[in-house]
């Protein structure tokens, strides 16, 4: 007995499921057949000719001008003859109602209140539309064959205005069409008031951001002018004033005796000596570039001393005036930067060895700073360290030159285009620029088989790029035990570093009594 009323419950969900998949898919047909038949209607409305026969009168001709044919003809001279212009309103509301029951068609609701309340606020729209529409919009060409209310507009204005007036009635009917939109479109009133209060905020901010912006270009366009006037006035005086010093910018550092007295040899021939190192004029030649950026009135007492300008920046150096602190004018950074139409200008309060403050003005043409005026300056040449390195320039454009072995641990990031394989590439060609094979010996590891590929085979290779990570390794391996192999060697010595150790051993061949390597006499006796 169990048995056969699961069995019978199980038939009864299956044929329920089976049913609601059925109803499911009728509604939802159904409702695409309305979507076609209101589009039908609109073509009817849109093409309707009073010439057309229909219901209300035989029309004038056999042809039928109406795109829907007769039945369009006819139904849109029933629609326009009920409702008058009103009939598009008709069928705007029909689309809503089918457009709020495809939404709400998996919501458990009572369907008999619901369809009672979407019809009734029909009739309420369609009444307070018509009426409206007849009162105030009544059709001027008496050759149409409706009012422009329609049937209802026209029996509805003798019930509404006689009894109401005319402010009245349409206070009334107003408040009909309101009332019936929102319960056929179960519109919210309330959420709409906020949302558009929302989005008309959201308009005025971007409506203010963009005023304020053109305000500020037109500002700016007025300060840079009177700053040109400024400086007009300003060297119109400067025959009474002592002018402010002007530095040249660094167009090209102190050459090096190598870069003098280089002469053009073949490369294959200095390669085959071992011991030559690279031509200088391999590189790119640097470009000229003599634009310098001005300075700005400060709307404060100050004087420019002078005018440093450099690759990327210029440096005002100005004494301001008794009374006046270095604070106030730190102050005004982002007032100058916005007046002199740059990103930024960084204020310098304390110059060491001067008593003036900085103005760092960014150039409106950057220099580029070329590989070999680091290279070709007195200061790399004249550096003894074989692992000397080019960095760039500093902010007065001068060669920046460090030695590696102060800094061991070097880890250069930055992000994707910042610069990171331009700087790995130019701290190679300085050691290679610097010193021969026999003085310096590079193992690369390269996991991307891009960056360091193109290294593969010059002479300054320990081993070829490693590529492999098990064979990177190996490479890593063998350093670890060549570092611990020559602590043995400056412990055995008693010396701290390489230099030293070298100093010991070149000592010891000149007296005569040359160093024996521990680890020699350890092979001898095993």
């Amino acid at each position: 007995m169990t048995s056969a009323k699961k069995k019978t419950r199980k038939t009864l969900s299956s044929s329920l499921s089976f049913s609601g998949k059925v109803l499911s898919l009728l509604r939802e047909t159904g409702m695409i057949a309305l979507v076609v038949v209101i589009g039908y209607l609109f073509i009817s409305l849109f093409t309707y000719s009073p010439v057309d026969p229909g219901p209300t009168h035989t029309g004038s001709t056999t042809e039928i001008v109406n795109t829907g044919g007769k039945v369009g003809a006819w139904i849109a001279d029933l629609l326009f003859t009920l409702f008058g212009r009103m009939s598009y309103l008709f069928l705007i509301l029909l689309c809503v109602t089918i457009w709020c029951a495809y939404k709400d068609r998996n919501v458990d609701r009572e369907p008999d209140f619901r369809y009672f309340l979407t019809a009734f606020g029909f009739v309420m729209a369609m009444i307070g539309a018509c009426v409206l529409e007849q009162i105030y919009y009544p059709l001027p060409d008496p050759a149409i064959n409706f009012n422009a209310g329609g049937i209802i507009g026209q029996y509805g204005v003798q019930g509404f205005q006689l009894n109401f007036g005319t402010v009245g009635a349409t206070v009334i009917l107003i408040g009909l069409l309101i009332a019936g939109i929102t319960l056929v479109g179960h519109v919210s009133w309330f959420n709409l008031m906020d949302r558009t209060g929302y989005q008309a905020f959201v308009i005025a901010g971007w409506i203010k951001l963009k005023t304020e912006g053109l305000f500020d270009r037109r500002k700016g366009k007025k300060v840079r002018k009177a700053r040109q006037a400024a400086v007009k006035k300003f060297r119109s005086s400067l025959s009474e004033k002592t002018p402010p010093k002007i530095e040249p910018r660094i167009q090209a550092t102190e050459q090096s005796k190598r870069k003098q007295e280089e002469s053009q040899t073949s490369l294959l021939e200095e390669k085959s000596s071992g011991g030559v190192l690279p031509e200088l004029s391999l590189l790119d030649p640097v470009i000229a570039d003599g634009r310098i950026k001005k300075l700005k009135d400060f709307n404060v007492d100050i004087t420019v001393e002078a005018v440093r300008p450099g690759p990327v920046i210029t440096r005002f150096e100005i004494e301001p005036a008794a009374g006046i602190k270095a604070s106030q004018i730190v102050g005004l950074s982002r007032d100058l930067a916005r007046s002199l139409s740059v990103a930024s200008v960084r204020v310098v309060e304390n110059i060491p060895g001067k008593t003036t403050v900085g103005i760092e003005v960014p150039n409106e043409h950057r220099e580029v700073v070329r590989l070999i005026e680091g290279l070709s300056s007195e200061e790399y040449e004249s550096s003894a360290s074989p692992l000397t390195l080019v960095l760039g320039k500093d902010i007065s454009g001068n060669p920046v030159i460090s030695d590696l072995t102060r800094m061991p641990h070097v880890l250069i990031a930055g992000t994707t285009g910042s610069g990171k394989s331009v700087c790995v590439n130019a701290l190679i060609w300085s050691l290679v620029y610097k010193s021969t094979p026999e003085q310096v010996r590079m193992i690369m590891v390269d996991p991307k088989f891009l960056e360091l590929s193109v290294y593969d085979g010059i002479p300054h290779l320990l081993a070829p790029v490693v590529t492999d990570m098990s064979k990177a390794a190996n490479a890593l391996r063998w350093c670890i035990t060549e570092m611990d192999r020559r602590f043995r060697l400056m412990a055995e010595i008693s010396v701290r570093n390489i230099a030293g150790f070298n100093k010991k051993v070149e000592a010891a061949a000149s007296a005569g009594n040359p160093l024996v390597n521990p680890d020699q006499n350890a092979e001898e006796n095993t």
